[in-house]
């Protein structure tokens, strides 16, 4: 059976219709003869293309990365310096080690090998590639008293060179190794002081 849509029903024929069965509105009818409200038809609107994502351009980072690689022979002599420093101890442990009761020359030893560890680190981290190190001849024919003077000095210069390497350098991971560093050579030359003077 075929319906008649709701929309072609005439409005006037139902108007009249009603009258004839309810001469007079009725406060209690729930049924009206206003026109009734024709609606515009909403347009169908095609979902809204979502803008795309902007790709967020991240600078580079400024931890021991690409932005560093200016920092990098600044690095690599503060590297050079610990590693000659190492094998410095290294070779009055071998040769002083028997009158070194208290371990001193052996502990210095260690502490410069982890600096430079963490200098090797920070240097791989930088520039992707390990440093190459060109070691200088170490002095010999010295009495311990006069080798353990000069490493007292060397100690409070490569402080020096790391406390002033720490306020150059915009790296804040390098800052940080530096003044770590320069706190551990002054420990040492402190150590140093103290075994010259109970000598």
């Amino acid at each position: 059976m075929n319906e008649i849509p709701p929309t072609a029903l005439d409005h006037e024929a139902f108007q009249r219709v009603w009258q004839r069965v309810m001469p007079q509105d009725r406060a209690d009818c729930p049924f009206t003869l206003e026109p009734l409200a024709v609606s515009a038809p909403v347009p169908i609107q095609s979902p809204a293309a979502e803008p795309l994502p902007v790709p967020i351009q991240s600078p580079p980072p400024t931890c021991l990365g690409l932005a560093s690689q200016g920092q990098l022979p600044q690095l690599e002599e503060l590297l050079g310096l610990t590693m000659d420093c190492a094998r410095i101890y290294r070779a009055l442990e071998r040769r002083w080690g028997r009158r070194n009761r208290r371990g001193l020359l052996s502990t210095l030893a260690d502490g410069k090998t982890r600096q430079v560890r963490r200098l090797s680190a920070a240097h791989f981290l930088i520039s992707g590639r390990e440093y190459t190190f060109t070691p200088t001849p170490i002095p010999a024919d010295r009495t311990l008293a006069l080798a353990l003077r000069e490493r007292f000095q060397a100690e409070q210069q490569a402080a020096a060179l790391l406390l002033s390497a720490a306020q150059s350098t915009s790296d804040p991971c390098l800052t940080e190794l530096y003044r770590s560093l320069a706190e551990e050579n002054q420990a040492h030359a402190s150590l140093l002081r103290t075994h010259l003077e109970t000598m």
